[in-house]
């Protein structure tokens, strides 16, 4: 059995596939590793630092313990599609050392519509502790390039899919919408099965860490410029160990209080934000995206170019 390597997107279900699938012998798999132990490995290592063979090794028993039950070994992080909050500058980086360490991989590739997304990933850069507001987020300085920011072509699907087949080969390479999932779950999963060749396990979808409130992060944002110190907030004056995993608490909580009317508007109006920064941005993207792919993504409430 070849090795899977599942890259992500961030927020399309991942958890869910690495807890329910990805460890589910009988559906014929087996996690070989850690999301943990695949960042260290393939993205926090440095340029000059990285040695495909020793990361190669690195992964071997496990693989070889997979393929002798005969599973398939899996290898899934979503942080391997690149940094969302970076805009992507090192997708193409992780990509080339994926090559270089399993060449013969199957590759698993998860996209969500982009309005969804982009409200999605909001909400996670603030509940780990970005401080600025969703305009800040989305609004790159310009002529400001000295680090690397959020890009709206980081979710011009194409790209990246296909370097990936470029690399890896298209037969060697699915990709779903996370639509399917949340609509077709059992189609999903038989999806999977046919592309590794494993029996369609039967596993009902959850969703897991669910966001909060547009509302409470909104607060939580404000809260987190001075307690919460991260690689995304790097200078609050006040930042306490374990200060967001106490905010984190605090807005469950108040969260679970707040008239739904009142979640909801908020709701809406980060959403009409979404929709009008995208507009039809990403209408090109997407058609490439289904010929790349072979799936008609206006079925799933993606814009597309009409066909010529």
């Amino acid at each position: 059995m070849r090795p899977l390597l599942h890259i992500g997107y961030h927020k399309t279900g991942t958890t869910w596939l690495q807890q329910c699938v990805f460890t589910n012998a009988e559906a014929g798999f087996h996690r070989v590793a850690r999301p943990e132990a695949l960042q260290s490995a393939f993205v926090r290592v440095s340029s000059f630092g990285f040695d495909p063979e020793l990361v190669r090794k690195e992964f071997a028993a496990g693989i070889r313990e997979a393929q002798a039950q005969n599973l398939v070994p899996a290898l899934s992080a979503e942080r391997l599609s690149g940094s969302p909050h970076a805009g992507g500058y090192d997708s193409k980086i992780i990509a080339d050392r994926l090559a270089a360490v399993f060449p013969n991989s199957r590759v698993m590739l998860v996209i969500r519509e982009q309005t969804s997304m982009l409200v999605s990933l909001y909400k996670q850069y603030v509940k780990v502790g970005g401080a600025g507001s969703f305009r800040q987020y989305v609004t790159v300085p310009p002529g400001d390039h000295r680090v690397p920011l959020f890009r709206f072509d980081f979710l011009e699907y194409h790209r990246l899919i296909g370097y990936y087949q470029e690399l890896f080969g298209a037969n060697n390479l699915l990709v779903l919408p996370y639509e399917m999932l949340e609509a077709e779950p059992q189609a999903y999963l038989e999806r999977i099965g046919d592309f590794l060749r494993v029996p369609a396990t039967k596993a009902e979808f959850r969703r897991m860490h669910v966001s909060q409130s547009s509302l409470i992060l909104s607060l939580k944002r404000r809260a987190n410029r001075y307690v919460v110190r991260d690689a995304l907030n790097p200078t609050a004056p006040f930042a306490l160990d374990g200060s967001n995993k106490t905010l984190i608490r605090l807005c469950d909580k108040a969260d679970r209080k707040l008239p739904a009317a009142l979640r909801d508007g908020h709701e809406r109006r980060c959403r009409r934000f979404a929709e009008h920064e995208i507009g039809t941005r990403y209408a090109e993207s997407n058609a490439l995206t289904g010929k790349l792919v072979g799936i008609d993504l206006r079925t799933f409430g993606y814009a597309c170019e009409p066909s010529r």
